[in-house]
């Protein structure tokens, strides 16, 4: 009977040692991902390639570029015919004989803006075409911007979940621990209630994680399609070389697309204001008709028309002052814009340093102490001057410290991918 209580007494160590044998032995899966997965640059260049917004620009620009040609070139001359001076009472009603005035009419009216004008408009309508085309390419690098941001977010849940396994697992073996020792006597139900609340919240952290992932994908699908949007990512988030300095990135900012884009739009309002000054000078016009009479003598008649600016206080003169205040304004809209970017770029650029030194804390001092803490839990346990109980925390608080070094990375990528929309030469 002594023997028989010997070994049911020895029976929960056994398991102990089991799960301590897991502890030991039992290693995080190798990050990376299937062959093929999709990287960072494959969905930004893929997120590029028959973008309709994409498209929708580049066809405007175009759009303009012809307006422009057509915009310098003289009006179409008009044909003009018909019936002239025909008696409509009298005898002579509806008579194209009887009547020495009644002819059938044929001529041709050309106008002459003058070319100034028709310089200067087709001069708005190039800057219009470049401001579209400055227009597209922030679009352009919007796209990689929103679409790297939906990768990183699908990245970082599947990192986040090779993670969560381990963690999961580790929760799994406290509360067989904690149960071992309430049926040995050496716990209590509350110690057992908490390892089971613990275990329901990390499951509950793997459905977030989850959702995150699928929230990611959606997004994901708004830039590269729904069928490249399922492909496999490799489960760590992706590690980008530093940016420029923050002066360069500053000083080359006003020649972003997003800076010159409203630059471009001052040009084509002090065109315009320009062109607008230019209304007080009339344009001609040219009008010659032959009249074919059949009982007289045929006609020939030339006419030359201009305009008459009478009212030029309140048509062209107005016009005038309001090009003035829209270049103001434009110029004033440019400043603001300049202003926006300069705090959107110092802000990004600070977190991101901020964040890439807190990941370096983590990497040398963080990790490292709490990869110690295991192993020292570890030898304690295993020279019997610690607890199973003590390993199994400093292993949870070890994967709680890397899912806290993967949410920062996640942001230091973030920030830096912010960085990569103003970043010079970027395509």
């Amino acid at each position: 009977m002594a023997r028989s209580r010997r070994r049911a007494v020895a029976w929960p160590q056994v398991i102990a040692r089991f799960l301590l044998l897991g502890v030991a032995t039992v290693a995080l899966p190798a990050p990376g991902g299937e062959p093929g997965a999709l990287t960072l640059a494959e969905v930004q260049r893929r997120a590029l390639v028959e973008q309709p917004a994409l498209v929708a620009g580049a066809s405007k620009v175009q759009a303009l570029r012809d307006e422009s040609v057509a915009a310098a070139q003289l009006p179409d001359p008009q044909l003009i015919t018909g019936v002239t001076q025909m008696p409509v009472d009298g005898g002579e009603a509806f008579s194209l004989r009887e009547d020495d005035f009644t002819a059938l009419s044929v001529g041709l009216s050309q106008e002459f803006p003058r070319a100034a004008k028709r310089q200067l408009r087709a001069a708005a309508l190039e800057q219009q075409a470049r401001a579209a085309e400055l227009s597209l390419a922030g679009a352009e690098r919007q796209v990689q911007l929103q679409a790297g941001l939906a990768y990183l977010d699908v990245a970082a849940a599947a990192q986040g979940a090779r993670l969560l396994v381990q963690v999961i697992a580790e929760a799994d073996r406290q509360k067989a621990v904690r149960g071992i020792a309430l049926v040995t006597g050496q716990g209590t139900q509350a110690d057992q209630l908490a390892a089971v609340v613990e275990a329901e919240v990390l499951a509950d952290r793997g459905r977030a994680l989850r959702q995150r992932e699928l929230a990611g994908r959606a997004e994901l699908a708004r830039w590269i399609g729904s069928t490249a949007a399922e492909q496999s990512v490799p489960d760590i988030v992706p590690v980008l070389p530093s940016p420029p300095p923050l002066s360069t990135l500053l000083e080359k900012l006003v020649e972003h697309p997003q800076l010159a884009g409203p630059a471009a739009t001052v040009r084509i309002a002090q065109t315009e204001a320009r062109l607008a000054g230019l209304a007080t000078s009339p344009d001609w016009r040219i009008e010659m008709r032959y009249d074919h009479r059949l009982e007289f003598p045929d006609l020939v008649t030339l006419m030359v028309g201009v305009d008459l600016p009478f009212f030029a206080g309140d048509r062209q003169d107005r016009s005038s002052s309001a090009a003035r205040a829209r270049v103001v304004a434009d110029t004033a809209g440019q400043d603001d814009k300049l202003r926006e970017a300069t705090a959107q770029v110092t802000s990004a650029y600070r977190q991101w340093q901020s964040g890439t030194d807190r990941l370096g804390r983590y990497d040398d001092s963080l990790l490292p102490q709490s990869r110690s803490r295991v192993k020292s839990a570890l030898a304690a346990y295993q020279s019997g001057r610690g607890t199973l109980t003590t390993v199994l925390d400093a292993r949870r608080s070890l994967l709680d410290v890397e899912l806290m070094r993967l949410d920062l990375a996640v942001d230091v990528s973030r920030d830096r991918l912010r960085l990569q929309y103003f970043e010079p030469g970027v395509q």
